[in-house]
């Protein structure tokens, strides 16, 4: 009998349910706009009428949702995530009570993390970290070949460290380092470092596609941002001397300029000895990596095991 999954994998900006076999391939897929601002209530008719368009005629054995955090894997509840700004919602129990199948909710950080190290880039790392560089900046983080979660489950939210005491200002902190490299950060830099030129609104795509035609501005504003991402870099290869760093999805979305920035200031501020050993890369996974992730938790869920 076939064993057939369901990965939720819901960010900031868009939302894929996929399906997917024990062997983790994936059968559907479709995405969609969260619009975290339409409420909770809105957001689970959504995903329920694309869920039920896609597993028309699969049986489904377990469901794995990535999602931002903060969160309680183990209870399932999310609490109030940043950019998914709906209050404390037990996602666990709502799915598995319309499902009727086993639940497992992980942050998307460390479901990340999960698939690189098994699967992508991290493979045969006994110490790894991944960056999720999407709308927001979280870490995963596999020490001594085990997924770290910390005291309270809540390890890992990197882009929560104050990189700068000025700088622009991403979910309450100014100068925090979600605020320098990530999907929502970057483009609120542009904004604040040049006002005159990049509006509001403007958006990291917007700013990416200025940068790849040239404009200096632009070009700018991703060196700076590179400047930070390479000063977070470094700290953590000095803390946690890993075996690599895994960098998501803005790693190669963005020109290229933004990585060598980085990666100019690694050399100069890591610890000689410790960045050495350590592999800075791309994830392989890439544009699966979130498909992979969600269905690798909903593995978890069915074999009811611990990561």
């Amino acid at each position: 009998m076939k064993i057939v999954f369901i990965g939720f994998d819901i960010g900031g900006t868009k939302t894929s349910v996929i399906v997917g076999n024990e062997k983790l391939e994936i059968l559907e897929k479709v995405t969609f706009q969260t619009n975290p601002e339409k409420g909770f209530k809105n957001f689970l008719e959504r995903l329920l009428r694309k869920a039920k368009d896609i597993v028309k005629g699969y049986g489904i054995d377990a469901i794995g949702v990535s999602i931002g955090g903060p969160l309680d894997a183990e209870k399932g509840v999310i609490f109030n995530p940043p950019h998914l700004p709906w209050g404390e919602v037990n996602l666990k129990g709502v799915l598995e009570k319309i499902f009727k199948c086993p639940v497992k909710v992980e942050h998307d950080a460390k479901a990340c993390a999960l698939a690189e190290w098994k699967y992508g880039a991290g493979r045969g790392c006994k110490n790894m970290i991944f960056l999720t560089l999407g709308t927001g900046l979280g870490a995963g983080l596999i020490i001594d070949g085990k997924l770290y979660r910390g005291a309270t489950g809540f390890a890992g939210e990197v882009g929560h460290i104050r990189v700068a005491e000025k700088g622009p200002i991403v979910y309450g902190k100014e100068g925090s380092w979600e605020s320098f490299c990530s999907g929502k950060g970057i483009a609120k830099l542009a904004h604040f470092m040049f006002p005159e030129i990049f509006e509001e609104n403007v958006t990291t795509k917007e700013i990416a596609d200025q940068a790849f035609k040239g404009n200096k501005y632009a070009i700018e504003v991703l060196k700076e941002s590179g400047k930070y991402l390479g000063i977070g870099i470094a700290i953590l290869i000095d803390i946690f001397n890993p075996d690599a760093i895994v960098l998501g999805n803005l790693s190669w979305r963005l020109p290229q300029i933004w990585l060598e920035k980085a990666f100019e200031v690694v050399e100069k501020e890591a610890l000689s000895n410790s960045r050495k050993v350590c592999r800075i890369v791309r994830s392989e996974l890439k544009d699966r990596l979130g498909d992979i992730a969600a269905l690798l938790i909903a593995q978890f869920a069915w074999k009811n095991i611990e990561y």
